[in-house]
């Protein structure tokens, strides 16, 4: 499964960090073309605070394959600040239990479709299960508005917070493109529907059945 690391222990854990950051510098800046400030190659904003949590795996040559960054609502929302409007009705971005995900990235060295379920299932359920041992009763992000089928395939408990709306001048605009809001509750049910996502073993449920659940959906 993924480790986590807080931004408080960044200092001491500096040449992971910067791997991260490294990444994050591939994927969003190069590959993307967003425009998010950078140094010496390394993709770090405003939202890498003490308060973050930082959730990865890696391959057995110390890469990061995998990559979600966790902050509290409350202090630190990249959909409160820059995206409120992605919120509709009495959806509020911010809550003392609301945590927000941010650069998720995954990237396993082995590409296949099962591959790539077990990858986002282990980076998600150790996220979650961090979140439900913290007191954190909500999880919420903003995504390209393509991706969200994906996300309900994982859980059907995903929310949107919103309609989509483009940004960075649209699709048609290199590092445009088009966005919305989904929140999760952060319930037994949603890490188990996740787990099955994936194939993994549940504790309510035998590990056969998970991975049958999986190959069927």
């Amino acid at each position: 499964m993924a480790s986590h690391l807080r931004g408080k222990d960044r200092v001491s854990n500096y040449e992971l960090m910067e791997r991260i950051f490294r990444l994050r510098y591939q994927v969003f800046i190069v590959g993307r073309q967003w425009s998010l400030p950078s140094t010496n190659g390394l993709e770090i904003d405003q939202y890498d605070c003490p308060e973050a949590a930082y959730f990865y795996d890696q391959e057995d040559d110390g890469s990061i394959s995998a990559h979600v960054r966790l902050t509290p609502t409350k202090t630190h929302s990249l959909l409160a600040d820059y995206f409120p409007h992605l919120c509709e009705g009495d959806n509020t971005p911010r809550g003392d239990t609301i945590w927000e995900c941010t650069r998720y990235i995954v990237k396993p060295s082995k590409k296949s479709r099962d591959r790539n379920r077990i990858a986002k299932a282990e980076l998600v359920v150790t996220m979650l299960e961090w979140c439900k041992a913290n007191g954190i009763t909500h999880i919420q992000t903003v995504i390209d508005t393509v991706t969200y089928p994906t996300f309900v395939e994982m859980t059907p408990e995903t929310r949107p917070l919103g309609l989509s709306h483009a940004f960075g001048g649209g699709s048609d605009v290199a590092g445009g493109g088009d966005c919305m809001a989904w929140r999760w509750p952060v319930t037994d049910k949603v890490i188990n529907d996740i787990r099955r996502y994936g194939g993994l073993s549940c504790p309510s449920c035998s590990e056969q059945n998970c991975a049958d659940n999986a190959h069927a959906a």
